[in-house]
């Protein structure tokens, strides 16, 4: 407990945080026979005890997600269980934070497997298995890797698509955007807005580590990219801004529902041109 409430009060030292659990944590077991209430409950831990409190969020666990996500839409496993909290945190581009009683919960970084609902190019609905990396502190060198992320993740205080595309230089100075994308995030539905504004934050950290000399795209940083279905592509054509019409077929998704971000690689500028952010092309 005591690395646990070490690695809230350095995250604390970052920005202003709140520890959002799925259930009570009295209920949890610290060790075989030996439960959260009872270490609570010892007196030489009431500042520690104290310190937690004053972090944990009331409101109910579904309110940190994405608004109208259909049950079963997503779901998350790691070492061979169903990882809600850690879920929540890969779709809010948070940090996911675990207590030390265990190696399969060690590192700065999880391999979770996500399974979504998506839209196959006939219309049918199937389910999608890919491996995600989720941010991951359960002791304080853990959050050595994620230092930077979290000092300058202003992008959360951003609340609005509007604000998102004012400060969009700000924040992804890797990522450019076609003029109409604008209109997009003006029209973008409202449930959409969070999950956009992490795959934008995954792009941009993708692209920013990006080595245009040996490879020929980025690795993709917790962001899943491919490219459009050879019938689709024409759908892809968009006016750049050199004003010749250029096909941008790779996207990445978000949920949910079908939504996409198009965007080609500007491999000479080493950015990401963004064309479209929206419901699936065709739809």
């Amino acid at each position: 407990m005591s690395e646990f409430v070490g690695v809230l009060k350095e995250a604390k030292k970052w920005r202003e945080i709140s520890l959002v659990t799925q259930s009570p944590f009295r209920s949890g077991e610290l060790a075989q026979g030996y439960y959260y209430q009872q270490w609570a409950s010892d007196n030489r831990n009431l500042v520690q005890r104290q310190f937690i409190k004053a972090l944990r969020n009331r409101a109910p666990f579904t309110e940190v997600l994405p608004q109208n996500l259909p049950p079963g839409e997503v779901e998350y496993e790691c070492v061979g269980e169903r990882v809600e909290g850690i879920g929540a945190a890969h779709m809010m581009d948070s940090l996911a934070v675990s207590l030390p009683v265990s190696l399969a919960w060690s590192g700065a970084w999880l391999d979770v497997t996500v399974r979504r609902l998506v839209e196959t190019e006939v219309g049918d609905l199937a389910m999608e298995e890919v491996t995600e990396a989720v941010r991951h502190s359960a002791r304080r060198a853990d959050l050595d890797t994620h230092e930077k992320w979290g000092c300058s993740a202003g992008l959360e205080a951003i609340d609005s698509p509007q604000q998102l595309w004012e400060q969009r230089e700000d924040f992804f100075p890797h990522l450019q955007f076609l003029p109409r994308v604008h209109d997009d995030l003006r029209t973008l539905d409202l449930k959409w807005f969070a999950p956009v504004r992490s795959l934008l934050a995954r792009l941009e950290a993708s692209a920013a580590i990006w080595n245009t000399e040996d490879e020929l795209a980025p690795q993709w940083k917790g962001a899943k990219v491919t490219p459009e279905a050879q019938q689709r592509k024409r759908l892809c054509d968009f006016t750049d801004l050199d004003g010749k019409v250029r096909c941008f077929d790779l996207h990445g998704r978000f949920t949910p529902g079908p939504g996409r971000l198009h965007f080609r690689l500007v491999r000479e500028e080493g950015a990401l041109r963004v064309a479209y952010i929206g419901r699936k092309r065709g739809d």
